[in-house]
Formats: structure tokens, C-alpha cells, sequence
């Protein structure tokens, strides 16, 4: 797990209290799902791509292949979902810290593909991806128990220095 997978991960747990929240699922055929969370109560399982570039979100070497890239790890989580949480509703996210207008605006089309509609689709990008964070470092500020996220234990040192 990276770093910016336990941000993520830390986000379920102590802004959506989610209680089981997994990171690097492994799926059938290749590929993992960086970050799978239950819902607390609200029927949805959520998965989750943590891409964290800081200098751009960029799969490949053009904002095309990134939206195939995106597109073919959507319909991979609905797959997986599926076959493994029927029961529940299935919410696929993409968090990313930096993403050009450009390349939100190519993966916004997404929405409208039929494979949205076995599946949400939602984009945490640059100043939603900063609204959870911040979110998060408040949670940290008041928060003192030990922790085994990493990225919260982190946050919860650097609000609490003297």
C-alpha cells in the first residue's frame, strides 16, 4: 500500500466509518483494485484507483489512453463487484490530486457510457481530492488513539505538533 492509498483508505474509515476497508485486491485475470471499501450501512461498496501523480494524472502518454486505462478499470470493479458483492451497490472511484481540465473533462465522458449504468462513477480530482483531505487532517486533529493507517497516524503527528 502507498501512501496515498491509506490517505484514501483512512478517508472510509474515520470521515465515512467505514469498517472494513481493504487495499490492493487482487483480481482474476491480473490487475488489483487499490482500495475496496463497505459502507456503513448504506449497501455500497466502493472501489477505488488511487492514482497519486503529483505532476498529473497520466496513464500512457496521452490523455486517450488514460480514459481507456480508466474506462477498462471501471468495467474491471463492476465485474468484480458483481460476482463478489451482488447484494450491494457498486461505486467506483478515482481519486487523483492533480488532473489537468483537459483530461477531467475526457474522463467526465465516461459518465455517459453504458457501463455507467451497472455502476456509480465518481471523480475525486484536485480541489475535491484537497475538500477530503482537509476533512480528514480535522478528523486527525481530533484523534489521538493509535491507528494502523499509516497516512492517518501521519496526519494525526503534523496536527498535533507543539
Amino acid at each position: 500500500m502507498d501512501i496515498g492509498e491509506s490517505l484514501v483508505g483512512s478517508y472510509f474509515k474515520y470521515v465515512l466509518g467505514c469498517k472494513i476497508v481493504v487495499y490492493n485486491c487482487h483480481l482474476d485475470g491480473g490487475g488489483e483494485i487499490d482500495v475496496v471499501a463497505l459502507g456503513p450501512g448504506d449497501n455500497k461498496i466502493y472501489l477505488c484507483e488511487v492514482a497519486t501523480h503529483l505532476r498529473g494524472l497520466l496513464y500512457g502518454d496521452s490523455n486517450a489512453a488514460t480514459v481507456e486505462r480508466v474506462s477498462h478499470k471501471i468495467k474491471r470493479a463492476a465485474a468484480f463487484a458483481a460476482a463478489n458483492f451482488p447484494e450491494r451497490e457498486p461505486v467506483f472511484m478515482l481519486w487523483a490530486p492533480a488532473v489537468s481540465r483537459g483530461l477531467a473533462r475526457d474522463l467526465n465522458r465516461l459518465l455517459a457510457d453504458p457501463f455507467a449504468r451497472e455502476i456509480a462513477i465518481k471523480f475525486i480530482f484536485n480541489h475535491d481530492y484537497t475538500a477530503c483531505i482537509r476533512r480528514l487532517r480535522d478528523i486527525a486533529r481530533q484523534n489521538i488513539k493509535t491507528t494502523d493507517e499509516p497516512a492517518f497516524r501521519l496526519l494525526q503527528i503534523l496536527e498535533h505538533l507543539r
